[in-house]
């Protein structure tokens, strides 16, 4: 395997891709990962294992029944399996994203969904491209995913503006230590991906950011960072409010500088 790919998880993966050669062989295209294990970001004790299996075909409703059959027994088997984050998409639709697939099967933490849509944008798309990991099945390259930086930009745009922007406005969540964390790791990516066109691993980019950004966010980007790696410490904040004010304040500027620089 990759070398990439954490020893934690190997066994696992080396079950699913079996089971599925086992079971689904004229189905089975490949197996990809993307996300933090692709980025070299996986934490042992937090990352999720993010997938995409390419189907030859279209699953029979016989197909499904086996795709969560699979995990359930991966679920019972190995606790890793209830990491696992991914979707099953046909190889004709490759490069395609929610908006234009017919619902799939996909898997959210570890449990199997036989149709919706799940985590299929240009980032997927555009991680497997620059880093993905074949697991089974033809390289990457082979694939011809057709992404190209400004689908990702596109991406991140509407994200900046319909998500984050409207979440701003309430600083309820923002009280909560886990909505602190998520926003200041995934805005600290999307300012990385805005400056370097390129897209790392959470933590990498919260770093980056310390040494990149003005010295008045640094508490709450180290506050974000003690939040997920050391949560029983006390905060850096002196009270939940002025916090949350603080990373309503962070949003809005980095969606200002999103805009700034895309116009």
């Amino acid at each position: 395997m990759d070398t990439r790919i954490p020893e934690s998880v190997r066994p696992l993966l080396h079950d699913y891709t079996q089971r599925l050669m086992a079971e689904l062989p004229d189905v089975i295209c490949g197996v990809y990962l993307y996300g933090s294990i692709a980025l070299s970001g996986f934490e042992e004790d937090n990352s999720d294992i993010d997938f995409v299996t390419i189907l030859d075909r279209g699953v029979t409703n016989e197909d499904t029944e086996t795709l969560k059959n699979i995990h359930h027994t991966l679920q019972n088997a190995n606790p890793l399996a209830k990491r696992m984050d991914g979707m099953y998409i046909q190889l004709d639709d490759i490069g395609k994203t929610n908006p234009s697939l017919a619902p799939y099967p996909y898997v959210d933490n570890g449990t199997f969904k036989s149709s919706g849509h799940y985590d299929v944008n240009h980032v997927t798309w555009w991680i497997l491209k620059q880093q993905g990991i074949t697991v089974m099945g033809k390289s990457v390259e082979a694939l011809h995913i057709p992404t190209q930086w400004f689908d990702v930009g596109e991406t991140i745009k509407y994200n900046v503006h319909d998500y984050w922007l409207p979440k701003a406005k309430s600083m309820l969540k923002f009280l909560l230590d886990g909505w602190v964390e998520f926003a200041v790791f995934t805005l600290c990516r999307i300012y990385y991906s805005l400056i370097h066109e390129d897209i790392i691993p959470k933590r990498k980019a919260v770093e980056q950011a310390l040494q990149e950004l003005p010295s008045e966010w640094h508490l709450l980007l180290k506050e974000s960072l003690r939040i997920r790696y050391h949560p029983n410490e006390p905060s850096l904040f002196s009270n939940r409010i002025k916090r949350a004010k603080e990373t309503q304040r962070f949003i809005r500027y980095i969606c200002e500088l999103w805009s700034n620089k895309t116009e």
